[in-house]
C-alpha cells in the first residue's frame, strides 16, 4: 500500500502504522495548491482516504484487501504552503467484511483543516494475488 505509484506522486510520507491507526505526512509543493495558493480539496481527500485505508490495513488478514465505500470529508479551514500536514485514520469499529474509520488533516500545530468518516468493505484477495503478496511478506 505505501508503495503506490499515487502514494509516491503525491508525495505521501508513512509517519506511523499500528494497530488500527494510520499517520502520513505530506510536504506541501506548488503542485499541490489551487490558483488561490491554498492546498487543493482533491489532496486532502487523497489524504483522508489514504490514511482512513491505511488504518484499515493494519488490522486486516494477509489474504484480505480493502476498498472504500462511502467517505464523507467535512473541510474546516484552508490548508497553506508554510508547514506540512499530516493525515490520520483510526478504527470506530469492524467486522468481517466492513470497517467504520474516522480521521482527518491537521496542520503540525494540530489545526484542523478536514474531519472524515468513512467505511471500507474488506474482500478476500482472489487465490493468485494471495500467493503474490504471502510470498513477497516472507521475503522481506
Amino acid at each position: 500500500m505505501w508503495r503506490s505509484n499515487f502514494n509516491n506522486k503525491l508525495g505521501i510520507k508513512l509517519i506511523s502504522l499500528k494497530k488500527g491507526h494510520c499517520r502520513i505526512k505530506l510536504d506541501i509543493k506548488p503542485e499541490h495548491l489551487n490558483e488561490g495558493g491554498i492546498v487543493h480539496g482533491g489532496v486532502l481527500a487523497s489524504l483522508c482516504d489514504i490514511s482512513l485505508a491505511g488504518a484499515v490495513s493494519t488490522v486486516m488478514r494477509s489474504d484480505k484487501w480493502c476498498v472504500t465505500a462511502q467517505l464523507n470529508i467535512e473541510y474546516l479551514l484552508p490548508a497553506f504552503p508554510q508547514e506540512p500536514i499530516f493525515g490520520y485514520g483510526k478504527i470506530s469499529k469492524i467486522g468481517n467484511t466492513l470497517a467504520f474509520v474516522e480521521g482527518g488533516v491537521e496542520t503540525k500545530s494540530k489545526k484542523q483543516i478536514t474531519k472524515a468518516t468513512g467505511i471500507w468493505v474488506i474482500k478476500s484477495l482472489p487465490r493468485v494475488e494471495a500467493q503474490k503478496k504471502k510470498s513477497k511478506r516472507s521475503k522481506n
